[in-house]
């Protein structure tokens, strides 16, 4: 969409250090591995001539680390955005300002700012939230960062360090846009950090039995009877992890983002007995977080394949309304859908969008889609939204994006491949990732040959 309005939201590196530190965000969500992957990308051959000089391969402390990654967030945003029809909105403006920052927001969206906007304020006697780090029903009207003086400074210092490294590698323009979004440090009071007491459990699902996978004949195709489940999902993890091939390569995730459960994850992996877990309750829960990757590696392992977008939706022609979408549970339902059989398919539409094996045309060059398919737990469920035209790229994933199975009658369990053939296939594919003369665009499509047995169709 390039000629939709922008707006950035921005925050000053103490501030952005300051949620860190709260809720522990630095361990919780893997920031070490996401460090360790922009770094080695920054010196890859694309990118090292720009990069390469800020984010040197040196393993450095958290508050180092953060502030280097702060910085070289905002230069990658100055450097794609065109500076038309940006609007720039900062947190510490929207604390101080709350109703006319809301305005100017209304103003580039084209919309009418109700007459009566006041700040929610959070009662001194409010309780609490469990879950502090998401807690958004109050506003904060004075800027105070819970951090020590050293790591303030750190974080300070290093986020400045980068944006001066940059000006000898990026455009002016590009470093001053950047350092003009991250200033605002000045306007934090210090404190010291609080101590706050982590929920002593997590809520749990309650167990149910999945019935045994089948395929159903629909359309010239057979569809399977539910969604590729988290158990499922954990199974083909820990075994492509023991023939070689971790999820996770130079801090990238391939076959599924492993969020943290506060976040919707479901899936752990447990270095010590070197296997995949699901959080207690959600083993017959569908999987999300996967990527398309991960996906067509499922069908490969499966002897299935993902269907096209044009047989998803002839199948989801008179099919029943979805039983989850809109919010209306909160979260993934069981595989199982209520009132119908093992002869039946359970949410053809709902509980979650599908990948296709297909996608829109793409130029050469370019990395490769996949179209996306039907409803989920977050998305409407109208015939409209159901039938939307949308896609990601191979490695994208969310909470609202499953598994879904088909068969052709050729097609078996009987051809489905190994994890080792699996894993050797990626690997190879791996390998293939150290030359500089292929295009992005190539690179996909090789990885979807490896793993569909044929040549990429957008």
């Amino acid at each position: 969409m390039p000629h939709s309005p922008v707006l950035v939201l921005t925050r000053a590196p103490v501030g952005i250090a300051s949620s860190f530190t709260r809720g522990r965000l630095w361990k919780r969500w893997g920031y070490g591995e996401r460090y360790a992957q922009v770094a080695v990308t920054a010196h890859s051959a694309r990118w090292r001539n720009e990069f390469e000089p800020l984010l040197p391969l040196d393993d450095p402390e958290e508050p180092i680390a953060l502030g280097r990654l702060i910085a070289v967030n905002a230069l990658l945003l100055a450097r794609t955005l065109d500076e038309r029809g940006r609007t720039i909105v900062s947190y510490e403006q929207h604390v101080k300002d709350p109703v006319g920052t809301l305005a100017r927001i209304a103003d580039l969206l084209d919309v009418d700012l109700p007459a009566k906007v006041q700040p929610r304020l959070t009662s001194p006697d409010a309780a609490e939230p469990t879950e502090a780090t998401f807690a958004t029903n109050g506003h904060k009207n004075e800027l105070v960062a819970e951090l020590d003086h050293r790591t303030a400074e750190l974080v300070r210092e290093h986020a400045n360090a980068t944006l001066l490294r940059a000006a000898q590698t990026l455009d002016p323009q590009v470093t001053a846009t950047a350092a003009g979004w991250l200033a605002g440090d000045d306007l934090y009071e210090l404190c010291e950090p609080v101590a706050r007491p982590r929920p002593a459990t997590r809520p749990t699902a309650i167990v149910q039995k999945v019935p045994l996978p089948a395929y159903c004949p629909m359309t010239p195709v057979s569809w399977r009877n539910t969604l590729i489940t988290n158990g499922e999902m954990a199974d083909l993890l820990t075994m492509l992890h023991s023939a070689g091939m971790p999820n996770t390569q130079s801090g990238t995730n391939l076959l599924l983002c492993p969020m943290p459960h506060e976040r919707g994850g479901r899936l752990h992996f447990d270095p010590k007995q070197r296997r995949w877990l699901v959080s207690s309750g959600y083993e017959a829960h569908p999987a999300y977080w996967v990527t398309w990757v991960g996906a067509a590696a499922m069908a490969a392992w499966s002897g299935a394949r993902l269907p096209t977008r044009a047989e998803a939706l002839d199948a989801s022609v008179g099919a029943p309304p979805a039983h989850n979408c809109d919010y209306a549970m909160g979260d993934t339902s069981s595989v199982i859908e209520p009132g119908r059989g093992v002869g039946q398919i359970h949410h053809l539409v709902g509980n979650l969008q599908i990948w296709c094996s297909d996608g829109p045309a793409q130029n050469a060059e370019q990395p490769e889609q996949r179209f996306l398919f039907g409803a989920a737990w977050n998305t409407p469920g109208t015939g409209e939204a159901i039938e939307a035209v949308r896609s990601r790229y191979l490695l994208g994933s969310t909470r609202g994006v499953g598994v879904r199975l088909v068969r052709d009658p050729y097609t078996t369990q009987a051809t489905g491949l190994g994890a080792w053939e699996l894993a050797n296939r990626i690997n190879g594919w791996i390998d293939d990732l150290g030359d500089p003369a292929c295009s992005l665009g190539e690179l996909d499509r090789r990885l979807v040959t490896a793993l569909t047995g044929a040549a990429a169709s957008s």
